[in-house]
């Protein structure tokens, strides 16, 4: 549950940032990779359990 309401709150963070810089269309897309990674890093960070059953199947 953590993880959706995490989404949603960067989802609704990354579309704030691209209405900000509208007018800069190199920075929007610097904003969103920049943004992007920092998801994927803290995403992976947060306890879940999806993640390792899959790991854990892997390794037999």
């Amino acid at each position: 549950m953590a993880k959706i309401v995490f989404t949603v709150f960067w989802a609704g963070l990354l579309i704030a940032a691209n209405r900000v810089l509208v007018e800069v269309t190199w920075a929007q897309y610097l904003a969103t990779f920049v943004l992007a990674g920092m998801y994927a890093y803290a995403i992976n960070k947060m306890p879940g359990g999806r993640g390792k059953s899959v790991q854990e199947g892997s390794e037999r």
